[in-house]
């Protein structure tokens, strides 16, 4: 199935003298910034939440305890996306991810650069990493219908998920 419109865009950039990991999400349209993503520190499992430029939490994501190879995507007290990862992170990663009642399965061979796919073949969205950069930074494409803050959501699941070792 084709694409029917373009994407929406966002450039997320870590921020390198922060407490914890924060990141200033950019509509790559305007180049305005709209939200930034907080991990929250001395928490049991780890939480990662969104807010909007006034400090609002916009959608909050948060991984099991154990293996945090389960992530639950909430905005307010609706779940709105579950994401569950292999346990063990082989070449060819490959996992499947619900979001707004939707299917999606993501994956890449080195696990750089996701791209989640729904059932019919359309695409949800993509994460794109830079190389060989001081602070992470990373590119989001979401494709309609999927909401914009539910791709983000999920992409800064598998960054927490998968990237973790470079904080």
């Amino acid at each position: 199935m084709a694409q029917s419109s373009a994407p929406f865009g966002f450039k997320v950039t870590q921020r390198i003298l922060a407490l914890r990991s924060t990141y200033d999400i950019v509509d790559v349209a305007t180049g305005n910034k709209v939200f930034i993503a907080k991990r929250r520190m001395f928490t049991w499992r780890p939480t990662i939440i969104i807010e909007n430029i006034q400090g609002q939490e916009v959608a909050k994501i948060t991984a099991n305890y154990f293996f945090q190879n389960k992530w639950k995507i909430t905005v307010g007290p609706d779940l709105i996306g579950e994401i569950e990862f292999p346990i063990i992170k082989f070449c060819g990663i490959k996992f499947d991810i619900m979001l707004a009642g939707n299917q999606y399965t993501a994956s890449d061979v080195f696990g750089w650069s996701f791209k989640a796919v729904g059932r019919d073949g359309s695409i949800g969205f993509t994460l794109d990493k830079k190389f060989f950069r001081i602070k992470d930074t990373y590119r989001v494409d979401v494709y309609p219908p999927l909401e914009p803050l539910f791709g983000l959501a999920a992409v800064l699941a598998i960054d927490s998920r998968y990237y973790r070792s470079s904080r």
